[in-house]
């Protein structure tokens, strides 16, 4: 029989770990009265006959910088929030259509937020400000938009097991381990055989108690996604490694599925460096007693799994072909070190090779190897033209592409379009505000000057003409623009593509997802992508991402919204916002694949060969 969710809440909260951090809310104050966990209590309704925020007081003026403690503070950060959201969030008017579209709970974004902000009233003192962060990011995260990322200025210390996990055949199994800190545990702490009992594909039944999909579940509901699916891969990292719902207690108890039977084994959570002195996390250190280790690769994501260093097992980041051969794949890498690329060529014994390209992200003007620096676009498209040379077919991993820049997905679709042919191609809608007419103004070229691109859908000095037209007629959002159907620049691609997605594609990578599928380019093969529709637009002067204004909270704003048409036809540049929402977005509307695929534990253990398996049956004469 299923655990009834409250009960998974009671047993969370029980053991401290307030991963069962659903929602803000208020907590009961004064002698005698029944308190709950500050980070779990329901939200309470807004009141609809008054703004919340209006007597919102200001803090006082001797209060100590950067406390949370008092309402009035965690107040006025909440009403900034709302306000924030209401001017910029370009989903803002729809959100609540666009999640009924795909089967979700409605969300009235005023009231939700107002929900919070009186959340906050409720609680007189707050003496653990990391709960207030989870808190509020259990509020944003409602929006189920997976561009929408709340972070910490001050930022805060990252927890960490030294085990990473994957969902895999239904169930959440071991990944990876910090081989070196395993070992050390073994030796100290047992049991023996710890390193076995931890190896790759091995299941997780549960977490501190609580069944570990559950667990898993209730960690997504503190993290921002645009699909469940998306969400649910983001908790299962978190259960071994997060900088948010912190562990009350030193240790997890985890119960393992081992061929012996059942095993339970504790694992010492790990702080990262400097916490005991971080302002918001020294006191939680101190009553905790959460030690460092150099044992733990402290990097931030996505550049300790694309790069790892240390860690036995399979990494998210890993590529499909075999080891041997991966090794010799072309490894590039972004602007801040991240490994954005590995490009080369598979062999197959008697079948013909094809070309393989794994990309990791969008987000990088250019790729480097030990050869030098090259612009991205002109990396992939000469790769591509090798392959086209040479009669390969291409396998296009896009698997855990993290997005970026939307021009990256237009040159690399344009590249694999056959010669003569034509793909459809994106649209862009952004939302008439002041902050989007700064950010053209400041794109915009001066009219019949360098760089002029006038005659261009997607021309920055036409977009700007839209922004004001919409803002002096009362609209919230500019037509949609529509790119051109793509022509291939060259000779074409004229080789088969197979294209990896999973919910972990978002973005940028949606979008060329959704492009290769329109155009019957590719044969997708994996799960749905995230469906990860919005876009930040801004320059180095006006920043999508906005902070209070007591410099505690920062949360990117989508202020765009990117499309997808259906087909490469007509020749119309704009099109209208309703009919933009109605079937062009893609937000909360995950790009489906033709062959549905998802890792097995069997991947883990054997460097992704289902994963492999499933390319070549694609690729069979």
């Amino acid at each position: 029989m299923k655990t009834p969710r409250l009960a998974i809440l009671l047993v969370l909260v029980a053991a401290g770990a307030h991963l069962g951090a659903r929602a803000p809310g208020p907590r009961a104050t004064g002698s005698g009265a029944a308190t709950a966990s500050s980070a779990t209590a329901p939200l309470a309704p807004a009141t609809p006959e008054a703004d919340p925020c209006e007597a919102a007081a200001a803090p006082p003026s001797d209060e100590p910088a950067g406390s949370l403690a008092p309402a009035a503070r965690r107040v006025a950060i909440a009403c900034a929030l709302r306000e924030a959201m209401a001017s910029r969030y370009v989903f803002w008017p729809v959100k609540d259509r666009l999640l009924a579209a795909a089967g979700r709970p409605p969300l009235e974004p005023r009231a939700h937020l107002e929900a919070c902000v009186e959340a906050e009233r409720a609680i007189a003192v707050e003496h653990e400000p990391l709960h207030f962060y989870d808190r509020m990011r259990r509020c944003v995260s409602a929006f189920e938009d997976g561009h929408l990322i709340l972070t910490v200025p001050a930022r805060l210390p990252a927890v960490a097991l030294g085990v990473g996990f994957r969902l895999a055949d239904g169930k959440v199994v071991v990944a990876n381990v910090e081989s070196a800190l395993v070992h050390e545990l073994e030796a100290t702490r047992g049991p023996a055989g710890l390193a076995g009992l931890l190896a790759p594909g091995t299941e997780v039944v549960s977490v501190d108690g609580v069944p570990a999909l559950d667990a898993v579940d209730a960690l997504a509901a503190l993290l921002p996604g645009s699909s469940a699916a998306a969400r649910r891969e983001r908790g299962v990292d978190a259960l071994g490694r997060r900088d948010f719902a912190s562990p009350a207690r030193p240790v997890a108890s985890l119960v393992l599925a081992s061929p012996a039977g059942r095993v339970r084994v504790e694992l010492p959570w790990w702080i990262a460096p400097g916490a005991a002195s971080h302002a918001l996390a020294k006191d939680y250190v101190a009553r905790t007693g959460l030690a460092t280790t150099d044992l733990v690769d402290w990097r931030a994501e996505p550049a300790r799994d694309a790069d790892a260093r240390g860690r036995a097992g399979a990494h998210r980041t890993d590529p499909i072909v075999p080891a041997a051969e991966a090794a010799a794949l072309r490894v590039l890498r972004a602007e801040n070190g991240q490994v954005a690329a590995r490009l080369g060529e598979v062999t197959r014994a008697g079948e013909a090779p094809y070309c393989y390209a794994q990309l990791l992200t969008f987000h990088t003007e250019t790729l480097a190897d030990g050869e030098g620096k090259r612009p991205f676009a002109a990396v992939l498209a000469d790769f591509v033209a090798g392959c086209d040379a040479a009669g390969r077919d291409l396998v296009l991993d896009l698997r855990q592409n993290e997005g970026g820049y939307i021009s990256h997905s237009t040159a690399l679709a344009r590249a694999l379009t056959p010669a003569g042919q034509a793909s459809p191609g994106g649209a862009l809608l952004l939302r008439a505000t002041a902050q989007n007419e700064r950010v053209y103004t400041e794109r915009a070229p001066v009219v019949g000057g360098a760089g002029s691109d006038e005659d261009e859908p997607l021309a920055p000095r036409r977009i700007l003409a839209a922004i004001g037209e919409a803002r002096r007629t009362n609209r919230e959002f500019t037509p949609a623009f529509l790119e051109r159907p793509l022509a291939s620049a060259g000779g074409g691609f004229r080789g088969r593509v197979v294209a990896l997605v999973t919910p972990a594609c978002m973005s940028a990578c949606d979008r060329l997802a959704g492009m290769l599928r329109a155009g019957g380019r590719a044969v997708l093969v994996g799960g749905p992508t995230e469906g990860a529709g919005g876009s930040q637009q801004e320059t180095k002067g006006q920043s999508a991402r906005w902070t209070d204004p007591a410099g505690l909270l920062t949360v990117s704003i989508p202020n765009a919204a990117m499309g997808l048409q259906p087909a490469a036809s007509g020749g119309a540049a704009e099109s209208s916002a309703d009919a933009f929402f109605e079937a062009l977005a893609f937000e909360n509307r995950p790009v489906e694949p033709h062959v549905p695929y998802a890792t097995t534990a069997e991947d883990l253990r054997e460097a992704n060969g289902g994963w492999r398996a499933a390319v070549e049956e694609q690729l069979a004469p």
